[in-house]
């Protein structure tokens, strides 16, 4: 769900002169796996330490013709040939400049400073709402900061999109698990400790983290989990089926029968399909459309229900959201009076689309009455209130109710990034050029780094502080399973009390945050007390956007 469309032409750009600059040196390191000899190069940290990178290795064979729409194969050792790790591989297929794009990009990275050690192991699960983003070094997913500590650092691809949700595929996740099976298989080679593993993500990427939790294909893959800004703990309305059907409909596929129809789509190009999914978002709101699917193999059950019953990988968790969040993604329509008004005017249609959950006047009426109080308009003096329901709603509520449902099994480290810093992806700037607030995202910058905040922190930089905080939390967790050498500044929550760590210039412990509003969301969509039930695409949502489709087309 991160939202980075604003950026991808300028990063893009800066990437190919990225990638072209990099060359081997004949003192670069060169580990031997049991797939073959593998050799990579070296990088700087931010202090300047010596990093060993082996970037665009391959974890699965190439989901491309007859692979695509599958799960993936494993990679099959390349035997005496030695394999030149030296760069990052294309990302998968999305939104931007296809140049620097291809299905063959099932590819991780692997960054270390001791190829001889038994360091603990962070994998990063990258953000974008299922449909953007990336492992890649230059991009959001650079080592020089959580590389200052004593681990080693993986990072990778995986498909996106109608690639990598297909209904009845949740081929996305797969690829993740194939990474993390990677991971236990040769990690070892690069001086990284195969038993002491954390999982750490960001927006869908922390969604992608909470159902590795869940998932049974997961257990003893990982030790430690991080979630930055999202959970699959949510209501989310998911409807996969729909959206495939309506791609299908829109390439002139088979829509109904599954063998056909994937076939079809087989013969369509990657370029087509990304074209066709990105014509979806014309409001540019946050949103989710790809998304898991309850398949009783990689997810037997909905999440909350299976944290509820106990039924998860219970380790260690330390999850975090921003003060907040979505609340400025709306700014973008500020000045769009037509638009604000038939949103506020025709509400009850709006909401499930935009905070999805199927067609429910009175859930619409509630979540409007809740946050718009007697207002009778949506303008620029009330735009940040209907920020703030893209916030609870597809972040901030799932994420509270992770934390509640978790505490009764394991322990929960809960926080909030309260420290306005001096850059941020959404937040309006004030008179002194500084941002407002904090925003989604906004916390990552201190932890990995990419082009897409801009270059690294300078050494004096007034935001260094927050990178040294974040980095010796996250890594001080990855080896010990709690943040803090002294755990009474920072106590989990537990089966009777939810804590929570405020995290601006200074930290204190308290209160959760935003309870009143969660609230709503908890009595509007219960927390669960059965098995769950099957998810099915409401009707309205289902004839509104096909016939919103053919219309486009000029069919209606």
């Amino acid at each position: 769900m991160t939202c980075l469309l604003n950026h991808v032409v300028l990063l893009v750009v800066q990437l190919v002169l990225v990638v072209l600059a990099q060359e081997p040196r004949n003192e670069d390191p060169v580990v031997s796996t049991t797939l073959g000899r593998i050799q990579g190069t070296r990088m700087d940290s931010f202090s300047g330490k010596t990093i060993y990178a082996f970037r665009g290795i391959p974890y699965a064979e190439p989901p491309i013709r007859d692979l695509r729409f599958e799960p993936p194969k494993p990679i099959h050792s390349w035997a005496d040939t030695v394999l030149m790790a030296t760069s990052d591989s294309l990302v998968c297929p999305q939104t931007g400049i296809t140049l620097l794009m291809s299905e063959d990009c099932l590819k991780l990275n692997v960054f270390t400073k001791n190829l001889t050690g038994k360091q603990p192991v962070i994998v990063y699960i990258h953000g974008g709402a299922n449909v953007l983003g990336s492992g890649h070094s230059s991009y959001e997913a650079g080592p020089q900061y959580l590389l200052e500590h004593d681990v080693v650092l993986v990072a990778f691809n995986y498909r996106l999109g109608a690639l990598g949700f297909l209904t009845g595929g949740n081929y996305g996740y797969l690829d993740q698990i194939m990474a993390l099976e990677w991971v236990q298989a040769h990690i070892a080679n690069f001086g990284g400790d195969p038993d002491l593993v954390t999982i750490m993500g960001m927006s869908a990427g922390s969604m992608a983290v909470s159902l590795h939790l869940v998932s049974p294909l997961s257990k003893g893959l990982f030790h430690r989990a991080i979630l930055m800004s999202g959970s699959a703990t949510n209501h989310y309305s998911i409807h996969n089926e729909f959206w495939t059907r309506l791609l299908a409909r829109q390439v002139a596929c088979p829509m109904y029968n599954a063998f056909d129809m994937t076939e079809c789509l087989r013969n369509v190009t990657w370029k087509r399909i990304i074209e066709v999914c990105s014509q979806w978002e014309q409001y540019k709101f946050v949103n989710m459309k790809w998304n898991y699917e309850t398949d009783n193999y990689f997810l037997p059950m909905p999440p909350s229900v299976l944290i509820n019953k106990g039924e998860f990988n219970k380790v260690p968790l330390l999850v975090s959201f921003t003060a907040n969040e979505l609340d400025y993604t709306t700014l973008a329509q500020m000045d769009n009076d037509l638009l604000l008004h038939d949103i506020y005017e025709n509400f009850d249609e709006y909401a499930p689309e935009f905070f999805l959950f199927d067609y429910n006047p009175l859930k619409s009426r509630r979540i409007k009455e809740f946050y718009f109080g007697q207002k009778q308009e949506l303008s620029a003096d009330n735009i940040e209130k209907f920020g703030n329901i893209f916030s609870d709603s597809i972040i901030g509520h799932g994420v509270h109710r992770l934390v509640d449902l978790a505490r009764k099994h394991t322990k929960v480290y809960y926080s909030r990034m309260d420290y306005v810093g001096q850059r941020s992806l959404s937040a309006p700037l004030k008179e002194d050029k500084s941002p407002v607030g904090v925003g989604h995202a906004d916390d990552l910058q201190y932890v990995m780094s990419g082009l897409w905040y801009g270059t690294l922190l300078d050494k004096n930089h007034k935001d260094v502080f927050m990178m040294e905080r974040l980095t010796e939390w996250y890594t001080h967790f990855a080896k010990n399973g709690y943040p803090m050498p002294d755990e009474k500044s920072w106590t989990p929550c537990n089966s009777t009390s939810i804590k929570m760590l405020y995290n601006d210039r200074t930290i204190k412990m308290g209160p959760p945050a935003y309870v009143s509003r969660y609230a709503v969301w908890d009595q509007l969509f219960p927390k669960p007390t059965g098995k769950g039930t099957a998810i099915v695409a409401s009707r309205y949502l289902l004839v509104l956007a096909l016939a919103l489709a053919m219309f486009s087309r000029g069919l209606l």
